[in-house]
């Protein structure tokens, strides 16, 4: 007997993005019902990702490095992916404030006559630099301080590194500990078209349909530029390091994400 296809997550998504305009009109007028009894459980599902970001980065981070066994072979690594990451970031911010300017006018138009924004102090250089570091081991964990967990995440690598063969459990435990949350990272991500629904469905009663123009343009800029920054940033990425042409590289990604969608 053959087994039957399950729908893709992607699938799922998009489902769950249709069901939830769909109730969000039917319910416009009791847009209180939507804010109250299915808007938390959107909350739930953005608090479930939070919680699982932090684990995810240290491990994850902490695991690649021990995996090299080679203090030398990662300062090296870590050198280039820093120096990629600043790069692909600085270029994904420039394609961003393009795309926004140019369709800026199709976006929807927010009143602000109510809001006041009081600046805060400008901070130094070397200030910045030093708040990378942590002053404890708690804090950034707790507040979620990415570049303060990513310096735990490469001391902790390093350390253990260095120890050499005496590591061995504390190895397997880390180890073991990243295949834990990356098992509960894919166990959330499976909520996503609840999520979706529940997130998506009290804008909509709120909004009434007027919003889903807005949101569907917000949506299609986004997309377009997360395509103009995989065609000009990875693809000659992995000409300049692999030598693989821009037209092989779009083909390959087409038949790998093709499973996915």
């Amino acid at each position: 007997m053959q087994e039957k296809k399950k729908l893709s997550l992607a699938t799922q998504i998009f489902i769950a993005l249709v069901l939830a305009i769909i109730v969000g009109l039917l319910m416009g007028n009791h847009a209180d019902i939507a804010n109250s009894y299915i808007k938390p459980f959107g909350t739930i599902f953005l608090n479930l990702i939070k919680f699982i970001v932090v684990p995810i980065v240290l491990f994850s981070i902490m695991c690649g490095i021990i995996s090299m066994r080679d203090v030398r072979k990662v300062g090296s690594i870590g050198l280039k992916t820093v120096v990629y990451y600043l790069c692909t970031t600085a270029v994904a911010i420039v394609i961003g404030l393009i795309g926004g300017n140019l369709f800026k006018g199709l976006f929807p138009v927010i009143a602000t006559t109510d809001l006041a924004y009081e600046a805060a102090e400008s901070t130094t250089l070397m200030d910045t630099i030093v708040n990378i570091f942590p002053s404890n081991f708690v804090s950034p964990l707790v507040n979620a301080n990415m570049l303060q967990i990513i310096v735990m995440a490469l001391l902790l690598g390093f350390a253990i590194v260095l120890v050499g063969e005496k590591n061995v459990m504390v190895v397997n435990a880390f180890n073991d500990l990243n295949d834990i949350f990356m098992k509960c990272m894919e166990m959330i991500l499976k909520l996503s078209p609840i999520g979706v629904f529940c997130l998506l469905c009290p804008v909509i009663a709120e909004n009434g349909p007027a919003i889903i123009g807005s949101l569907a343009m917000v949506l299609l800029t986004a997309y377009i530029c997360y395509f103009v920054h995989a065609l000009v940033v990875y693809s000659l990425t992995v000409r300049a390091m692999g030598g693989l042409s821009p037209v092989k590289f779009a083909q390959m990604f087409c038949s790998l994400s093709a499973p996915y969608l």
